[in-house]
């Protein structure tokens, strides 16, 4: 095996995208290659913690801002042209970053400008169809059309996902003739590698467990409808903001502020009920724990608002509205089904894949 140089680059829009390169720089790590990860400065210490070994260094990206009043998908829209002059000018800029790192391979997850006509390039999705709103759902074609046009600049395309019938994203990736350099990897995950340490806590024998991520304000309005109805039983909050591995308790409530991923896997596992958002990473990574959980997509955000309703129909997890945060008061552990069970094993997709990257041919 030759011993390449990665440079990693995730979409800088929450932690989400950069949470789950962690597991494949960590794998390319440890056959021995050389990797650089590439990620908005903001995210540089949290990220330093879990990437031992590998060079954590700033490449700015396209930022997002979200509405109080607007739907998701409209914010996005009106910011389109933004966007694309974006993806163009980080384009411009990884020929100059090239030209000084010298990668051998380029991994952009959902970057569409991450990529290099002479370095082998390869993109992550697992959204090759892009989730429109309802009104707007005739467009999903040409949307689809676009991403894929997209795609073909790349010379591999990875999803996160199982291939056939049981997989977590649905129509998003399935039931559609894949753009020819695409493959199932299996999903990303940080909790499917060992954990050796955690940080040690006083927790109670039954708590819920809250992922809070997104972005505002839907992230504090989050926040303020669950602790509204959680009150009768201790809840622990998760939250990817503040300093690394802080413990706060005040009154019922614990609130973990920047956990590494040894410390949220345990507070995630030994919870009785689970509330997250329903974005595609923490479905992952729930999924790799064989953990349940009550799912609630950002208001305005048609891709977890698809998921949210897909993996409900499925029995894999309860999908509920923000509006229906009520309803969790009523949801006891028992109400959850094993989310891992009948999955297939994705070690050996994974397998296959560094396998592909760090072939003597690329």
């Amino acid at each position: 095996m030759n011993r390449r140089r990665v440079l990693i680059s995730p979409l800088n829009w929450g932690f989400g995208h950069a949470g789950r390169m962690i597991p494949l720089a960590l794998a390319l790590r440890d056959r021995g290659h050389e990797v650089i990860f590439g990620t908005d400065l903001s995210m540089i210490p949290a990220l330093s913690h879990e990437l031992q070994g590998i060079r954590v260094i700033d490449i700015p990206g396209a930022t997002m801002q979200y509405s109080r009043i607007l739907p998701q998908y409209l914010a996005i829209l009106l910011r389109l042209p933004q966007l694309i002059m974006s993806s163009a000018r980080e384009h411009n800029d990884l020929k100059r970053l090239a030209e000084n790192l010298h990668p051998d391979i380029i991994i952009s997850d959902n970057r569409f400008g991450f990529f290099h006509k002479t370095i082998f390039s390869v993109y992550v999705t697992h959204m090759i169809r892009i989730a429109f709103p309802a009104p707007f759902r005739f467009l999903e074609p040409l949307g689809m059309w676009m991403h894929r046009k997209l795609i073909e600049r790349y010379d591999l395309c990875l999803i996160p996902d199982y291939p056939g019938p049981v997989n977590l994203s649905g129509r998003l990736s399935h039931g559609m003739r894949l753009p020819c350099n695409a493959i199932y990897a299996g999903p990303f995950s940080r909790f499917s590698r060992p954990v050796t340490e955690w940080l040690s806590a006083n927790l109670p024998d039954s708590y819920r467990c809250l992922i809070l991520s997104g972005p505002e304000p839907q992230r504090s309005i989050l926040k303020d409808k669950v602790t509204a109805v959680t009150s009768d039983m201790p809840l622990v909050i998760l939250s990817g903001t503040g300093e690394h591995n802080v413990i706060t308790t005040e009154e019922n409530i614990t609130t973990v502020s920047n956990p590494d991923t040894a410390t949220m896997r345990y507070f995630i596992t030994h919870s009785s009920v689970v509330i997250s958002r329903s974005g595609y990473t923490t479905i992952m990574e729930l999924n790799s724990l064989g953990k349940s959980a009550v799912i609630i997509p950002t208001p305005g955000q048609p891709e977890q608002e698809y998921l949210s309703e897909y993996l409900n129909r499925n029995g894999r997890f309860i999908g509920i509205s923000q509006h229906e945060i009520n309803k969790i008061s009523h949801i006891s552990s028992g109400d959850l089904k094993h989310s891992g069970g009948d999955y297939p094993d994705s070690v050996p997709l994974l397998e296959n894949v560094l396998n592909i990257l760090s072939d003597k041919e690329i």
